[in-house]
C-alpha cells in the first residue's frame, strides 16, 4: 500500500476510535511498525492526511473506514494497568452506579478494576450513587429493597474497602449553584426548542434561535424552570460547546431538564430541575477530586462533553481509560437492571437473588466465591477490544476456588428403591469426605438392614439390569429392574468395571429429604445421605451432580455449577 493510502487507513481508524479527532503521532507509529518508509516523509504525510480526515464529520469518517480491512490486533494483557502518577500523588477512583437495582455481572467489571487499582496504589475508592434520573432509571429504595444498601454490601462482599460514599441526589444545591455560574459566564442557556428541532440544529451544526440570549434573560428563564413558569418539556438548560464539533452528540448538550412530581426516594418533590448525567458526573468528579476514571468506550462522548465544563471553570479533567463492551452469555435472565426489575414486579423472578438472575447476590446465593469473580475480571483486563464471555468462563474460575474446599456427599434425585439380597454381615462403609484429602476423614452413617437384605435408594436412570457398584459400599447385580431387585456380588470397583458396570451414588433407607434448585429454577426433591454435617451457607459437592450451597435454616440446596 502506498504511503498516503496507508496513512489514510490508520488516520480514519484513529479518528473513529476517538470521536472524530485523529492523532498524527498514533498514525506515524502504526505506519512505521508496518512499513519501512523514510521517517520525515511519514511525519509530513501523516500530518497532511490527519488534517484532511479531521475536516470530515464522524459519519463520513465511518463511511470511508469501511473500505479498509484490519487484522485483529494482539493486545498485550495488562489486567491492572499502571497509572502515570507521581510517587506522592493520591489516586482517587470512583465507581458510580445508578441505584435502580443491585449489581449484576455487567457492573462487576468496574467494581473489580477500581477496587484493584485502589489496592495497587493505596488510593481512595469512592462509591457514588448516580441517582438523579427518577424516570428512566428510577432509584430503588423501599421497604422491600434498598439498592443503595445492596450495592455497598455486594461491593464489600467482593473484598474491597470503600473509603467514601456519595449520594448525588443530596448535592442538588451544588449542581444548581454551578449551573447558575455557567449561565452568568454565558456558557449555558435556556433552550425552548423541541427535541426534534434541537436534534436538527445539532446535526446541521447550526445555532438555535435561543443560543444568543444574554445571561440576564437566561437567568430569568432558568428561574421559571425551577419555580413552574415553564412546563415539563417546554425548556431545558444547555451547555455551550462547539457547534462544529465532529461528533454531533457533543454539540450543545442538555445539562438540566424539568421533571414534575418526581417522587424521588431521597429528595421527594423538593426539586423541579434535574441534572443530566454528564453534568452531574462532571461536577461530582471535581468535588470528589477524582483523578482517574475507568469506564466503557461507549462513553467517549461523555468525556468530550464534560471537558467543556471543566474548561469553563478552569479545572483539570481526570485521566480517562475505556474498556470495550463485554457480552456474558449463559444466564437464564437478561443482564439488565431494568428488565430484571420488571421480571421481579411481574413475578417472573423470585427477587434479586433468584438463581436465574445474573446478579452478584444470586451468584453468592448459588455458591460463587468473590475471588472467582475477581479473577475472572482481572484476567479480562482493561482493553478496548470487545469481549464475548460465558458463564462457563466464570464457573471455571469458581471451580478452582471450590475444588479443594468442598467435601463430597450423596444426593439422589428422582429416587427409586433397590432391594439387595444376600448381603453379608461384615460389610464396611468407606466414604471419604474428600478423595484428595484423606486426613479430613470419612463420612459415617448407619446402613440399616433386615436379615441379609438391605434397601438403598438410587437414581431412576441408574436402575437397569446388570452390574452396578454402590460407591463406597459393594457391588450388586440388578436382576429385576422393574421391581427393583438385586443380588450382592463380591469384589471391588475393578470387578464392576470388568462387568461393564457403572459406579453410582446411593443413600440408605434412613435418608434425609432435601431439595435441589437449579439455575433455571427446575427443582428436584430427593434424598440426602443421613447424619451429614453440612452447615448453613456451606458449599459442598453432590457427587455426580456438582457443587451446591446449603441455604439457611433448611435442607434446600442451590446448584452452583458442575
Amino acid at each position: 500500500m502506498e504511503l498516503e493510502e496507508l496513512a489514510k487507513k490508520y488516520a480514519l481508524k484513529n479518528a473513529v476510535d476517538y470521536e472524530g479527532e485523529c492523532n498524527p503521532g498514533a498514525v506515524i507509529g502504526k505506519i512505521m511498525n508496518e512499513e519501512d518508509f523514510d521517517p520525515e516523509e511519514v511525519q509530513s504525510t501523516a500530518g497532511k492526511i490527519c488534517g484532511q480526515i479531521n475536516r470530515l464529520s464522524l459519519e463520513e469518517q465511518r463511511e470511508q473506514l469501511e473500505q479498509y480491512e484490519f487484522e485483529e490486533e494482539e493486545h498485550e494483557h495488562d489486567p491492572i494497568p499502571d497509572l502515570d502518577v507521581d510517587e506522592d500523588e493520591e489516586v482517587v477512583l470512583r465507581f458510580a452506579p445508578n441505584p435502580n437495582g443491585p449489581p449484576h455481572v455487567g457492573h462487576a467489571r468496574g467494581m473489580v478494576i477500581n477496587g484493584e487499582l485502589k489496592q495497587k496504589y493505596d488510593g481512595k475508592l469512592i462509591l457514588r450513587y448516580d441517582d438523579t434520573d427518577p424516570e428512566t432509571k428510577r432509584p430503588l429504595k423501599n421497604d422491600e429493597y434498598d439498592a443503595y444498601k445492596m450495592i455497598r454490601e455486594d461491593y464489600e462482599w467482593l473484598g474491597y474497602e470503600i473509603d467514601e460514599t456519595v449520594t448525588s441526589s443530596e448535592n442538588f444545591d451544588k449542581y444548581i449553584e454551578y449551573a447558575e455560574q455557567l449561565i452568568e459566564k454565558g456558557k449555558a442557556y435556556v433552550c425552548e426548542c423541541s427535541q426534534e428541532e434541537g436534534r436538527k440544529y445539532r446535526k446541521e451544526g447550526t445555532e438555535c434561535p435561543h443560543r444568543s440570549r444574554d445571561a440576564e434573560v437566561n437567568m430569568e428563564l432558568w428561574e421559571e424552570m425551577k419555580k413552574g413558569g415553564l412546563e415539563e418539556g417546554e425548556a431545558v438548560l444547555k451547555i455551550k460547546t462547539d457547534m462544529q464539533h465532529k461528533n454531533p452528540a457533543v454539540r450543545d448538550f442538555v445539562a438540566f431538564r424539568i421533571i414534575d412530581n418526581p417522587q424521588h426516594p431521597i429528595t421527594g418533590n423538593s426539586y423541579r430541575v434535574w441534572p443530566m448525567l454528564d453534568f452531574q458526573g462532571a461536577i461530582e468528579d471535581h468535588l470528589c477530586g477524582t483523578t482517574h476514571i475507568f469506564r466503557g468506550k461507549d462513553l467517549r462522548a461523555s468525556r468530550e462533553r464534560q471537558k467543556y465544563i471543566y474548561e469553563y471553570f478552569g479545572w483539570e479533567y481526570p485521566e480517562v481509560r475505556h474498556w470495550g463492551n463485554v457480552k456474558i452469555s449463559g444466564f437464564n435472565a437478561p443482564v439488565s437492571g431494568s428488565e430484571l426489575s420488571e421480571m421481579i414486579e411481574e413475578g417472573d423472578l423470585d427477587g434479586w437473588d433468584d438463581p436465574r438472575a445474573p446478579t452478584l447476590r444470586a451468584l453468592k446465593k448459588r455458591g460463587f466465591r468473590p475471588e472467582a469473580l475477581k479473577n475472572f475480571y482481572i484476567e479480562m483486563g482493561v482493553t478496548e477490544k470487545d469481549i464475548e464471555a460465558s458463564v462457563e468462563n466464570m464457573e471455571s474460575h469458581n471451580r478452582e476456588e471450590l475444588e479443594e474446599s468442598s467435601d463430597r456427599y450423596y444426593f439422589v434425585k428422582n429416587p427409586v428403591k433397590l432391594e439387595v439380597e444376600d448381603v453379608p454381615e461384615d460389610i464396611e462403609l468407606h466414604l471419604p469426605k474428600h478423595p484428595d484429602f484423606p486426613d479430613r476423614g470419612e463420612r459415617s452413617f448407619e446402613v440399616e438392614r433386615s436379615g441379609d437384605k438391605l434397601n438403598v435408594y438410587i437414581e431412576e436412570q441408574d436402575l437397569e439390569e446388570g452390574f452396578l457398584r454402590l460407591k463406597g459400599l459393594f457391588n450388586v447385580e440388578v436382576t429385576e429392574p422393574k421391581s427393583g431387585k438385586a443380588d450382592y456380588r463380591e469384589g471391588d470397583h475393578k470387578v464392576a468395571m470388568e462387568k461393564d458396570g457403572s459406579i453410582i451414588h446411593w443413600v440408605p433407607e434412613n435418608y434425609k429429604e432435601a431439595e435441589l434448585i437449579m439455575p433455571d429454577n427446575n427443582r428436584f426433591n430427593g434424598f440426602l445421605e443421613p447424619e451429614n454435617r453440612i452447615e448453613d451457607g456451606e458449599v459442598v459437592q453432590f457427587e455426580r451432580i456438582g457443587f451446591v450451597k446449603k441455604q439457611e435454616g433448611s435442607n434446600t440446596f442451590y446448584f452452583t455449577h458442575s
